[in-house]
């Protein structure tokens, strides 16, 4: 049984709680989250707007949210050393607050010796290694990567894309556009850039302080960087821009790419085929004629619209993926904390 703890209770952190209730070698055994109200959290917990009523009983007894008959405590410290990870014998610590100083501290929860593994949920320059399923998890090292990032949902989707065309046919450049749903930090209403609530941004554009349920908002993205994070041989080849676009979930990634050998449609969608038979949990490949909703709670970093699949004079590519910014991303969180730990769980 793999035991983690979570740092942080927003929307990630209560994906990641949902997630591992329904697996079988996992168990949440501690939360630590800045908000005191732990009915309120419960409730959060049990009833969610994008993925339903949880199918389980929750209660609290203030202190601890109990699910049936797991009984998790849930602890408030604003320093994540703080929390007392090693007396519920916590594997790994899954850092999901988007808080930069909190991904600093992550180390020092590992060289304490409360916990021996932490994923944190965003892209991070102190970490030991980044890792994108389905990209580059052969390059974990169990003995020297304890502080690990599992990037960010964008680069989940677009890496093992990337990741496929380069390795068949190499590519000399792509151009990237994300479209992002709404996220809890923007405005409702047209508001100054100052009223922007974001823990792990400084954007500066104004833009980003307009009504965020009516507006397409062009903004920059750090989702090209992230990407040649694992695909470093891709720098000063990779840009990248995004929207944030008037829904609630589900994201998709238009993606240009100029490769170096010709190729067609029919080529490109066999080899994301032969992805899907190899990693089914990383990459899927979708023939039907769907829309955003259609993808909610897909488990796949990617799901490649095989029907949006173009190729201009052999080298041009037009490739669209869609992918469940909460859900699918989640998971993949949850395979880097699996990865991290796999290695000390193996019976000797």
């Amino acid at each position: 049984m793999l035991r983690v703890g979570i740092n942080g209770f927003g929307r990630i952190g209560r994906v990641l709680t949902r997630i591992c209730l329904g697996e079988p070698d996992v168990q949440v055994v501690a939360i630590n989250e800045l908000d005191p109200d732990v009915v309120n959290l419960a409730y959060l917990l049990k009833y969610d707007s994008l993925y339903g009523r949880l199918d389980q009983s929750i209660a609290t007894d203030g202190a601890s949210i109990v699910v049936g008959d797991r009984v998790i405590p849930v602890y408030h410290n604003s320093y994540s050393g703080a929390v007392p990870w090693r007396d519920h014998q916590v594997d790994v610590v899954i850092e999901a607050t988007g808080v930069s100083t909190n991904a600093d501290a992550a180390h020092d929860i590992v060289t304490g010796g409360q916990v021996s593994k932490v994923v944190i949920t965003n892209t991070h320059r102190n970490v030991d290694a980044t890792i994108i399923m389905g990209v580059n998890e052969s390059s974990y090292r169990q003995d020297l990567h304890h502080v690990l990032s599992s990037s960010i949902c964008d680069a989940n989707a677009v890496a093992p894309v990337l990741h496929e065309i380069d390795r068949r046919w190499g590519i000399e450049s792509a151009f990237i556009t994300t479209l992002h749903p709404w996220l809890s930090y923007q405005n409702l209403l047209d508001g100054p850039l100052s009223s922007v609530a974001s823990p792990g941004h400084a954007w500066q554009d104004f833009s980003l302080g307009r009504a965020s349920v009516m507006n397409l908002i062009p903004k920059d993205t750090t989702a090209g960087i992230a990407t040649c994070t694992v695909l470093p041989h891709l720098a000063g080849a990779i840009e990248a821009i995004s929207f944030r676009v008037p829904t609630h979930i589900v994201s998709a990634s238009d993606i240009s790419i100029c490769v170096r050998c010709a190729t067609t449609a029919d080529e490109v969608n066999l080899v994301f085929a032969e992805a899907e038979r190899a990693r089914p949990n990383v990459m899927r490949l979708e023939r039907e004629p769907l829309v955003s909703s259609d993808y909610l709670r897909m488990r796949q970093s990617c799901i490649v619209d095989a029907r949006r699949t173009k190729v201009i004079g052999g080298r041009m590519l037009k490739v669209v993926t869609w992918y469940d910014n909460e859900w699918g991303y989640s998971n993949r969180v949850l395979d880097v904390a699996r990865l991290a730990c796999v290695a000390r769980r193996m019976p000797k």
